[in-house]
């Protein structure tokens, strides 16, 4: 049975206790299993890792901290017997189902930083030289990093090549703590993986970035400009932060220092995010980046905010990819093309949301379509 111990504190104590109660759950944990058939159709997806190797278990991409960048690469599965938005993985003390479960097909760990960047710039020349790359949150271990982003590479069937990069996540609800230092730590790999990037021939490279995932991006790409490494900073030609965990105004802070924002600048928010509210009440601040009620603080700064509150599903804390009816929507690029960039006057509205503009910022409430007109 799981538990937590009684709060003896006053009214935020019990309120902090009542959200981890929430958030964490008695699942057991993913962890990477290997298809019964290797043949099995999978998409790779390319690993750039601080994480050092597991002493109790003796394996690789456990949550102790490496300062060595380990490069590698997965093929991962995808079920064929799923629905959008679903994410099913193998379990400890669970025989896999290849019909449900994601699995890898087959995996590589690089010697050298450039024989994983000779594959990789094979890839890159077979997609137009376009990479998306994915950052995973806090609470996170490698395997449900990886899988999470199979699961969106192929719920919105995503371009290019996919590169996950997997910080040291301690992945418990009670590491908030030693997640929050493991992301600055991870800062250089993740630098050294961009670069990584550049030198492999990428020429469009796309980062997606999910809660404290986000700080960790921006927190590096705040280096990279202090760096001066304009070759690099050449090639983020879009930045996605979902739920970004972050403080309205040390994002206002390191988007100042980074200068030009890699355009399009899209945050995803909630304001119905629970992880989010307790990250607020840990910190003692009234809202997060991501579960922020309006766009006035960041007026100055050239950035999309679109509040999925209203598909929320579980803590809210990544509707985009847990709800089905956000990523329908999601994925009509004519319709999403229409949302993030036909209105420039406020109080615009569309099939799917509200657009509201405040100088360079914009905003779009996202509503499902039956609740329109309905």
């Amino acid at each position: 049975m799981c538990y937590l111990a009684r709060s003896q504190g006053g009214p935020v104590r019990k309120i902090v206790l009542a959200l981890l109660i929430a958030l964490a759950g008695c699942a057991p944990r993913a962890e990477i299993a290997y298809a019964p058939d290797p043949t099995a159709p999978a998409r790779p997806i390319f690993v750039g890792s601080t994480r050092g190797q597991d002493l109790q278990s003796g394996q690789d991409f456990g949550f102790a901290r490496s300062p060595t960048l380990t490069l590698a690469r997965f093929d991962v599965a995808v079920p064929p017997e799923r629905r959008i938005g679903e994410l099913q993985v193998s379990e400890a003390g669970r025989k896999p189902d290849p019909k449900r479960d994601f699995l890898v097909a087959g995996s590589k760990i690089y010697p050298t930083p450039a024989t994983f960047r000779t594959d990789l710039h094979r890839a890159l020349a077979q997609n137009g030289n376009e990479a998306i790359v994915f950052v995973h949150g806090y609470n996170t271990n490698f395997a449900e990093g990886l899988y999470r982003f199979a699961q969106l590479g192929a719920d919105f069937d995503l371009p290019g090549v996919l590169v996950h990069y997997s910080w040291p996540s301690r992945g418990q609800v009670m590491g908030y703590a030693y997640d929050h230092d493991s992301a600055l730590f991870a800062r250089d790999g993740f630098e050294t993986l961009l670069r990584d990037l550049r030198l492999a021939g990428a020429r469009h490279i796309v980062i997606v970035a999910h809660s404290m995932g986000a700080a960790l991006s921006m927190e590096t790409l705040r280096q990279v400009a202090i760096s001066r490494d304009t070759e690099t900073m050449a090639r983020i030609s879009g930045v996605v932060l979902i739920s970004p965990d972050i403080d309205v105004d040390v994002f206002r802070a390191e988007a100042k220092r980074i200068g030009r924002l890699p355009q399009p600048f899209i945050i995803f928010t909630s304001q119905k995010d629970k992880a989010l509210l307790l990250s607020s009440r840990l910190s003692g601040e009234r809202a997060r980046l991501g579960n922020m009620t309006s766009v006035d603080r960041l007026a100055d700064l050239k950035v999309t905010v679109v509040e999925t509150g209203a598909f929320n599903t579980r803590e809210g804390h990544f509707n985009i990819g847990n709800s089905p009816a956000l990523i329908q929507l999601l994925r009509s690029s004519s319709r999403l093309a229409k949302i993030l960039e036909g209105a420039q006057s406020a109080n615009s509205t569309f099939l799917a949301g509200v657009v509201m503009t405040v100088q360079d910022a914009k905003q779009v409430i996202l509503t499902p379509v039956e609740a329109i007109g309905g």
